[in-house]
């Protein structure tokens, strides 16, 4: 009996022993894993301290960003993939005549016209797939001053890294006023070169005149106190030598006066200028040849538009190449000259070439250059100098013909009607 006592207190004293070892062990496994856990709740106190730290420096770097942002002068604005304003500056605020809170998530179709919408999202997709940095100009509706304005336009956009489209950063400069300070220019221009083909139109005129009544009054008189002169001279050979010689002399004199009245005619309005352009320029080149030996030769390649090339034309074209070649015959030492005309319906083409030293031994021919484009321009047309040192100089002068000067006029008179 004792002994099966013995032996049931002997197991109870084991059991007790081993769940005492199992509880001290499960006890110590909790301290551990209490501590971790106590560990691991500080390591995440410090991770959010320091995660609300760098949120909080964002926001002041953002907030100190969009104060730099909002007072650079330049007009700068954000869109989403969709199109939709998500930032814009105060300068931007001022071009696009609409505010922030106004535009904020929206693609301003509420405030801009449709045609100008289609556009602005049109550039939007297309900066977005080219992937390139987009410039153009456009109108944009300013609501404030009741006007559309012109706006130079630079758009970017900017992936992320699955390279889907992110944001799209766009900046924007009101040329408004440039725009309207160059047509005003522009405008400006054309009047100067109006008022400077009106000023040549009538000096040419004048000198028409001038030379008209040189001819038909001077010339004539001369020629008449010419003939009265001759005669008494030779009626006078036998029995009045002294007064013989004297009508001889004023014979001499009369035949310089004539000379030096044709020689004005000549240089006021040459006539052969009525017989058309290339009949005046081969009259000049011969005049040319005559006094300078330099050998001169015009070569016609087409006068379909000859009859029908106004005075005015033919006049102006007669100058630029006599001025072309008293350039060449002062400076640039050559021995040929060819003058090309071709003057067909659609366009007219004069080609002066020379075989001397080029533009570059005379330092006055580039202003006569000068004076010839804006000669040319009065007509819309334009001037080519192909230019070798040392040998020869072409000018080129191209005007548009008679048709197309006529649809120019046209188009010029709906314009200033509509």
């Amino acid at each position: 009996m004792m002994t099966a006592l013995n032996l049931l207190f002997v197991t109870v004293c084991a059991l007790l022993a081993m769940l005492w070892r199992r509880a001290a062990r499960t006890a110590s496994n909790n301290s551990r894993l209490l501590e971790q856990a106590r560990n691991e709740v500080e390591a995440l106190r410090l991770e959010l301290e320091r995660a609300r730290a760098r949120t909080a420096e964002l926001a002041r770097s953002e907030d100190q960003l969009q104060h730099i942002v909002s007072m650079l002068p330049v007009a700068l604005f954000l869109k989403d993939p969709d199109s939709r304003i998500i930032m814009m500056n105060e300068a931007c605020e001022q071009i696009f005549g609409v505010d922030f809170a106004k535009l904020s998530g929206t693609r301003g179709s509420a405030y801009y016209p449709p045609d100008q919408m289609e556009g602005f999202l049109a550039a939007d997709r297309i900066a977005f797939e080219s992937g390139k940095l987009r410039v153009e100009e456009e109108w944009l509706w300013h609501g404030g001053l009741q006007e559309d304005r012109r706006v130079q336009t630079f758009k970017r956009p900017v992936y992320d890294s699955d390279g889907k489209p992110a944001v799209l950063i766009g900046m924007c400069i009101d040329v408004t006023e440039r725009m309207r300070a160059d047509l005003a220019l522009q405008d400006t221009l054309r009047q100067l070169r109006q008022l400077s083909d009106h000023k040549e139109t009538t000096r040419e005129e004048e000198h028409r005149r001038l030379a008209r009544y040189a001819h038909d009054a001077l010339g004539q008189n001369l020629m008449a106190l010419k003939l009265d002169a001759d005669m008494l001279h030779q009626r006078t050979a036998r029995n009045h030598p002294r007064l013989h010689s004297q009508a001889g002399g004023a014979l001499t004199t009369l035949d310089a006066s004539i000379h030096a009245v044709r020689t004005l005619i000549n240089e006021l309005h040459p006539s052969t200028l009525e017989l058309g352009l290339p009949a005046a320029v081969d009259w000049l080149l011969k005049q040319m040849e005559r006094s300078s030996g330099i050998h001169c030769q015009l070569h016609l390649l087409n006068d379909a538009s000859q009859d029908a090339l106004p005075p005015r034309e033919t006049w102006a074209l007669f100058r630029m190449i006599q001025v072309a070649l008293a350039n060449i015959s002062a400076a640039a030492q050559a021995t040929r000259v060819d003058v090309t005309l071709d003057l067909a319906a659609d366009a007219l083409l004069v080609v002066v070439g020379d075989n001397g030293t080029g533009l570059a031994s005379n330092g006055a021919a580039p202003f006569g250059v000068l004076a010839l484009r804006e000669r040319v321009s009065a007509f819309g047309g334009d001037v080519v100098v192909s230019n070798t040192a040392g040998k020869g100089t072409t000018l080129t002068i191209r005007l548009p013909g008679m048709q197309k000067r006529e649809a120019a006029a046209s188009r010029s008179n709906t314009s200033c009607i509509a």
